[in-house]
């Protein structure tokens, strides 16, 4: 067995190096700022499938202190569904290296590995909130009963405890009563990936740096798992291939169109 299949194993996490190349991340910026722009701009598309930086924190006025709500109702926080807004993001999301390196994870073929669904979450430099502990096998939005996903974080800039990175406590999968004192906050380089067991407890601080933080969030799961709950997601549950078949179908759409 591969070594990091085994730290990750005993961990509950993994950083994964160089998930994506220079020319790759280049692409995923370029197409993350053009959701941004458009849910700032007020794309009715982009917003309904997002959450801004005024709601969480009126919410959670605690993961967002010294922030005003009023300032920040056109700056997202949260946008999901990125497939649906823009396909060319199945092109980044179907990437080889993202999906060998799951599959080792989950100790599967490659084959058996699905895609369950994708979102930006955002930090953005001074105001980006914390996000509360919480275990993602517990979630009721994808999840399944057997526990086999992993969530992995894709970061565009540097992410690390200086600008809200995400925190964790490793072995926490293994037990069920955990003390987040032990909790560690990996430094993750952009375009690298933090791949997260769904029973490891993490969370994260505030960002108040000047530094951005744009994570790309994608669950993966097994396609022989019974899920206990599915969201509405373009393409969830597709392989790999699928992913690329959208991709290249709506890439054949735009030349004929052009």
């Amino acid at each position: 067995m591969d070594t990091r299949t085994v730290t990750f194993a005993s961990h509950g996490y993994g950083v994964l190096p160089a998930l994506l190349c220079d020319k790759e991340l280049a692409f995923a910026r370029a197409l993350v700022s053009d959701v941004v722009s458009r849910y700032r701009d007020g794309d009715p598309a982009a917003v309904s499938v997002g959450v801004n930086i005024s709601d969480v924190s009126q919410q959670h006025p605690q993961r967002n202190p010294d922030v005003d709500p009023d300032r920040w109702k056109h700056e997202p926080f949260i946008i999901g569904d990125l497939i649906a807004l823009d396909p060319r993001f199945a092109r980044l999301l179907s990437l080889q290296s993202i999906w060998a390196c799951v599959a080792e994870l989950l100790e599967c073929a490659l084959g058996e590995v699905v895609f369950h669904f994708c979102n930006l979450t955002r930090k953005p430099g001074e105001i980006g909130p914390a996000v509360g502990w919480h275990r993602d096998a517990d979630n009721r939005y994808f999840a399944s009963h057997d526990g086999r996903t992993i969530r992995l974080l894709i970061p565009l800039q540097p992410m690390s405890a200086r600008n809200g990175g995400t925190a964790l406590v490793p072995g926490s999968h293994l037990q069920t009563g955990t003390d987040i004192d032990t909790a560690i906050c990996p430094d993750v380089p952009a375009g690298a990936g933090l791949a997260l067991h769904s029973a490891t407890l993490h969370g994260s601080s505030p960002n108040r740096s000047a530094q951005e933080r744009d994570v790309i969030v994608i669950q993966f799961g097994l396609r022989a798992s019974t899920l206990g709950y599915q969201a509405n997601e373009t393409l969830s549950l597709s392989s790999r291939e699928g992913l690329l078949d959208c991709y290249r179908d709506k890439a054949a759409q735009r030349s004929t169109d052009s």
